[in-house]
């Protein structure tokens, strides 16, 4: 039986004015392309057996607004990757928020959401829904040692890394079908869970310092400050002074809750956005280095190297082959 949630996203294109396309389309995989009196771009839908699981590739620009309000009385978890920052979502009685791009989850969500497209604006993302069938069937019983309930969400708060990033992008990228696509993109899920598992485990815990409501709200603002303008290299005072704390707690603080430095974690916002300024634009290397921040387009190549394996101009040609 179908749940509520796979349910409500395989309908979601019909919603949202796209139409199938046969041809495209197998027993795993459904291909949507938009009607273009709507807009243009293209949905996939991969479901996987009993329903449990799904992965969304969608990749639109809608000419007029859209907008959907929903309430999916389910418990699931839900992974989505934004390569855009052009959508809004609002949960419960909480307040609109933009959605950044990068990784963001939803976890055991049984209120009413509203999601909003502008006019005119690309969005790209890639979402992976796990049902509560799923997480009790193929990981709770199977790796009830490492994966347990009630630290999942400590778990995926902390989600800002290279390996998440490019995981993200091979799923995109893969292009077999049938049994072979969906192992290959099971695989893929079970990837990521470890990774989100591990950099939590691997979280500098021992810090001495301790973290409230209004401490964690105060080093998401430096973040999001960070995030504002990827070029810029804000100075420590300013970071501190933003979460409203000292120099020094200000980096114990950071550290203890991000699991790395600030500029640690801005250069992997950094080398986060090339990788996807790469995908998605024609801009030459040595613009998409100072965009991120680095005007030495040699030391940003190296930087990028290290971290995904091949050098921009390479992952560059290797994106437009396929």
């Amino acid at each position: 039986m179908t749940s509520e949630i796979i349910k409500y996203y395989l309908q979601l294109p019909h919603d949202f004015h796209f139409a199938a396309v046969p041809e495209l389309s197998t027993d795993i995989e459904t291909v949507f392309h938009m009607i273009p009196d709507y807009g243009v771009g293209s949905a996939r839908c991969i479901r996987f057996e009993k329903d449990w699981l799904l992965i969304m590739i969608v990749d639109f620009t809608p000419n007029s607004s859209l907008e959907k309000v929903t309430s999916v009385n389910e418990n699931y978890l839900e992974l989505s990757f934004f390569e855009t920052d052009t959508n809004s979502f609002k949960k419960g009685s909480k307040k609109v928020q933009r959605i950044n791009k990068g990784l963001h989850y939803y976890l055991n969500t049984a209120k009413t959401t509203y999601t909003y497209y502008k006019a005119g604006q690309r969005c790209r993302f890639i979402k992976i829904i796990l049902t509560k069938d799923y997480y009790d069937t193929c990981i709770k019983d199977r790796y009830k040692d490492i994966f347990k309930a009630e630290e999942l969400d400590d778990m995926l708060h902390n989600t800002n890394s290279f390996a998440i990033n490019f995981l993200f992008q091979q799923i995109r990228a893969y292009q077999a079908e049938g049994r072979i696509q969906q192992l290959f993109l099971e695989a893929k899920v079970m990837e990521l869970l470890s990774l989100l598992h591990n950099q939590t485990k691997n979280r500098t815990g021992h810090l001495p310092v301790s973290l409230d409501k209004n401490d964690i709200r105060g080093l998401k603002k430096t973040v999001a400050l960070m995030e504002k303008d990827l070029s810029a290299y804000p100075a420590g005072e300013l970071l501190a002074k933003t979460a409203n704390m000292s120099h020094t707690r200000f980096h114990l603080a950071f550290r203890k809750y991000y699991g790395s430095t600030p500029y640690e974690y801005l250069k992997k916002m950094r080398l986060n956005a090339a990788l996807l300024l790469l995908e998605n634009s024609d801009y030459e290397i040595g613009t998409v280095s100072a965009m991120v921040g680095y005007h030495n387009s040699g030391h940003f190549a190296k930087l990028f190297k290290t971290s995904y394996g091949v050098t921009p101009k390479r992952y560059r040609q290797i994106h437009r082959i396929r």
